[in-house]
C-alpha cells in the first residue's frame, strides 16, 4: 500500500492497484491464486506509469555525439536533430517511429545507442528475430499458469521510465504460426495514434507508449508486411563507399581492434596503401564487419610477434 501511494501514476491505475491489494489481503496464502495476485501487483508497481526522464536539449552536444560515433549516415542524424529541435520548441511532440533499412554491418544497431546518448534517453533493446508468438508482444492473459507480460512491457520495466529509446532489432525476421501473427501485434505498438493506450493482456490497463522513441532495424524491407511499413518512417542506409570505409577504419575500427588485442598504438601502424589494398582486395561487402575481422586478424598476428 505504501508503494502504491508513492507511485507516480493516474488515479485509475492507483484505484486498480488498491483494489487488487484488497483482494490479495483476503486471499488465503495457501491458495494458488495468492501468488498469481502478488506477482500481478508487483508487476503493476514496477511499471513507470507517468515517470519520465529529462531529455537532453543541448543540440550542439547531441550533434557532436552523433558525428563522433558514426561517419556518414546523414539522413538518420538529420532526422534525429529535427526531432530534438521540435521537442525543444514545443516541449512535447510525438516521438518518430524510425525504421533503418540496410545491409548487415552498416551500423544500424550501433547508431541507436548513439541516438540514446545524444537525446539523453534510457536505451532498451528488443530482438525480434525468430519471435513467432503474439503473446511475446502483447503478454498472456492472467488466467493462464505462468502468465507473463509482453516484451514491450518488460522493456518498460527495465527502462524504469516511460520515455526510453526502444530498439526493435530485426523487425523483418518475425514470423507467424498458429499462435498468432507477431507483425500484426506490433501494429498497435507502432501506431502513434493508438499507442497511447496500448493494451497488454497481462497488465490489463492501458499503457502509454506515445513518449517512447522507437527505432526499428531491418535488412530486407520486402519481408515487412505493408501495414507495418506504413506506420514507420523508413530511412535507407546504403552500403559504404571505399572512401567512407577508409574513414571508418581509421577513426573507429583500427583503434578498437588494437585496444581489443592488447597492443599499444605505436606497436602497429597500418599505412594508407595497405588500408586501400585490404578494402579493395579482401572485403567486397556493403558493411564493415568483414573489414573489422581482417584488422582483428592483423592485430592477432602482431600480438603473437
Amino acid at each position: 500500500r505504501r508503494k502504491a501511494k508513492e507511485l507516480t501514476a493516474s488515479q485509475e491505475v492507483k484505484d486498480r492497484i488498491f483494489k487488487e491489494i484488497g483482494r490479495f489481503k483476503i486471499t488465503s496464502t495457501n491458495a494458488a491464486e495468492s501468488s498469481i495476485l502478488r506477482g500481478y501487483i508487483e508487476t503493476l508497481l514496477s511499471l513507470p506509469w507517468d515517470k519520465c526522464s529529462e531529455d537532453s536539449e543541448d543540440l550542439k552536444a547531441a550533434w557532436k555525439i552523433l558525428e563522433e560515433g558514426h561517419y556518414g549516415l546523414k539522413d538518420v542524424k538529420e532526422r534525429i536533430m529535427e526531432f530534438l529541435s521540435v521537442r525543444k520548441l514545443t516541449h512535447k511532440g510525438k516521438s518518430p517511429i524510425l525504421c533503418l533499412v540496410g545491409p548487415p554491418g552498416t551500423g544500424k544497431t550501433s547508431i541507436a545507442k548513439s541516438v540514446a546518448e545524444a537525446t539523453g534517453k534510457r536505451y532498451v533493446r528488443i530482438c525480434l528475430g525468430g519471435v513467432k508468438d503474439e503473446a511475446e508482444i502483447r503478454g498472456h492473459r492472467k488466467t493462464y499458469v505462468g502468465a507473463m507480460p509482453g516484451r514491450i512491457t518488460v522493456a518498460l520495466q527495465q527502462a524504469k521510465v516511460a520515455n526510453p529509446l526502444m530498439l526493435l532489432d530485426e523487425i523483418d525476421k518475425t514470423s507467424s504460426d498458429y499462435k498468432g501473427d507477431t507483425a500484426s501485434a506490433l501494429l498497435e505498438v507502432l501506431d502513434s495514434e493508438q499507442n497511447s493506450k496500448f493494451a497488454d493482456h497481462y497488465v490489463d490497463l492501458p499503457l502509454d507508449l506515445s513518449e517512447v522513441l522507437f527505432i526499428a532495424t531491418a535488412n530486407d524491407p520486402q519481408s515487412i508486411p505493408r501495414p507495418l511499413m506504413d506506420r514507420m518512417e523508413v530511412i535507407e542506409i546504403s552500403s559504404y563507399t571505399e572512401n567512407e570505409k577508409e574513414h571508418i577504419a581509421r577513426e573507429h575500427l583500427i583503434p578498437k581492434q588494437i585496444k581489443a588485442n592488447g597492443l599499444k598504438e605505436n606497436q602497429l601502424v597500418i599505412g594508407d596503401d595497405v588500408l586501400k589494398d585490404i578494402i579493395e582486395g579482401y572485403t567486397k561487402e556493403a558493411g564493415v564487419r568483414n573489414l573489422e575481422r581482417k584488422f582483428g586478424e592483423i592485430c592477432r598476428k602482431s600480438a603473437r610477434k
